[in-house]
């Protein structure tokens, strides 16, 4: 009889880095991804990754690295995966802060703009101006602030993604949790940034 699904993966030896050797932080990422896949694998007999492309594997992977802010180590890695992607650094940075606040559907939210049937984005005008917001702009699947510094995106999986850009400027980065509710989407985010100068 096979061996039961173990409860969770567990964690790979700890190795010591040693002079001229593999990265051991990397070669440590790579075993518990590896760990993690198989775990996934058995419990459902399929590959979560093996249907992403490689930018999306790229995004992943970046995601995954822990810490905050691109260390030199940090940088290297955006470098190589950016550039075995055919991307850029700040394409990939822009892409993992999608990928960090909605994995696969949050990039998707960052590069497709759609067209989203009646419902639930006409709903959503009425919600924010009931809650003191002034009228945002719609566009496609996209609600924009007048001021030009905030944006809620719609999935398709229903929720309410936010974005946030310096005002005349059309440089959006995912910012706070998605969420069903569009005002709750905002939530901790500047609702009233300084006017343009």
């Amino acid at each position: 009889a096979p061996l039961p699904t173990p409860p969770h993966p567990e964690q790979p030896p700890v190795y010591p880095a040693s002079p001229g050797g593999p990265d051991s932080f990397a070669l440590d990422q790579l075993a518990t991804e590896a760990a993690a896949r198989a775990h996934v694998l058995l419990g459902t007999g399929r590959d979560p990754v093996a249907e992403l492309t490689l930018w999306q594997d790229a995004i992943r992977l970046a995601a995954a690295r822990p810490g905050s802010g691109l260390t030199a180590s940090t940088r290297a890695l955006y470098s190589s995966l950016a550039s075995a992607a055919d991307r850029t650094p700040a394409e990939l940075a822009r892409a993992v802060a999608a990928w960090r606040q909605g994995g696969l559907e949050g990039l998707t939210v960052l590069e497709e703009p759609w067209d989203p049937p009646a419902g639930r984005f006409d709903r959503a005008r009425p919600l924010l101006l009931a809650a003191d917001l002034p009228a945002f702009r719609p566009w496609r699947n996209r609600l924009t602030h007048p001021r030009g510094h905030l944006q809620l995106r719609l999935g398709r999986d229903g929720l309410w993604y936010p974005y946030e850009s310096e005002p005349g400027h059309d440089d959006w980065w995912p910012r706070g949790t998605p969420d069903l509710d569009p005002v709750g989407a905002l939530t901790g985010l500047d609702l009233g940034a300084a006017p343009e100068s």
